[in-house]
């Protein structure tokens, strides 16, 4: 049981990782072109991900209390 807590938290901040380079080289792209419909869409769902990720974060944090 253990182990897939270690795995499941090593595959979320991978996850995290590399969604923040990518959204880096959107926010990039973005300044130099227009976004393709397929980026545009990466890039508004990578940031409600984002979000979402934060609220579920600080309730967790705040729900153990």
């Amino acid at each position: 049981m253990i182990y897939a807590e270690i795995l499941r938290t090593i595959s979320v901040v991978i996850l995290i990782i590399s969604s923040s380079f990518y959204l880096r080289q959107l926010a990039k792209t973005k300044k130099q072109r227009k976004l393709s419909a397929y980026e545009f869409t990466m890039y508004i769902t990578i940031q409600i991900a984002y979000l979402f990720f934060a609220i579920s974060l600080l309730i967790f944090i705040f729900a153990e209390v």
